[in-house]
């Protein structure tokens, strides 16, 4: 009797070695060939689920969006908050979390960085990217609201994010230790939540 294929689920594995690749290689080491080498398929099993390497990069972005990175950052700000709820303390344990300081969140970032630099010159991809941008801003400013901060409180994310954001390279290249971004972000916290009161 013929096995039953789960086509999902070799679509994932496939995706998930190309975001392996990334993570380790960049986008640029990503080829149909690696990929399947990297999955252990065959360069025909790619090729039945991808057609091009840019339809494989469009699907894998959304998986990583959608399933991989979601729950693997969630679950690290889960563990670093323990049974803390205050929402000034999710914010602080999401940007220790969102700024790189494992190989897992290194990991995450270098295959962020992969994206947004194709995604610059690639509008599919931005079009993806887009909308997790802006629910990541969106997160940060139910925060910000949980905290009754009378301030704006969508400037207020808008501005942790670019902070963020702008943090986050330096700290995955080796230029700025992660306590010391963590410094930076402490103190923009402590002004917004200072400034309303």
């Amino acid at each position: 009797m013929p096995r039953k294929v789960d086509h999902d689920e070799r679509r994932r594995h496939i995706v998930e070695a190309l975001l392996h690749i990334a993570g380790t290689d960049g986008l640029d080491a990503v080829s149909l060939r690696e990929v399947a080498q990297q999955a252990g398929v065959s360069m025909g099993a790619v090729q039945h689920y991808f057609a091009t390497k840019e339809e494989m990069l469009a699907y894998a972005l959304r998986h990583w969006l959608s399933l991989s990175v979601h729950a693997r950052f969630s679950g690290r700000v889960r563990v670093r908050l323990g049974a803390e709820t205050k929402p000034e303390a999710v914010l602080r344990a999401l940007a220790a979390e969102y700024l790189p300081h494992d190989e897992a969140s290194r990991f995450d970032a270098r295959v962020a960085a992969a994206f947004l630099s194709r995604a610059a010159v690639d509008p599919a991809l931005a079009q993806t990217l887009v909308p997790a941008i802006g629910g990541f801003v969106g997160t940060l400013k139910a925060l910000l609201d949980s905290t009754g901060t009378r301030l704006d409180t969508a400037t207020e994310a808008r501005r942790l994010a670019a902070l963020l954001d702008g943090l986050r390279t330096p700290v995955l290249l080796g230029a700025l230790p992660h306590d010391q971004a963590m410094a930076v972000v402490e103190q923009h916290l402590r002004d917004i939540l200072a400034r309303d009161r």
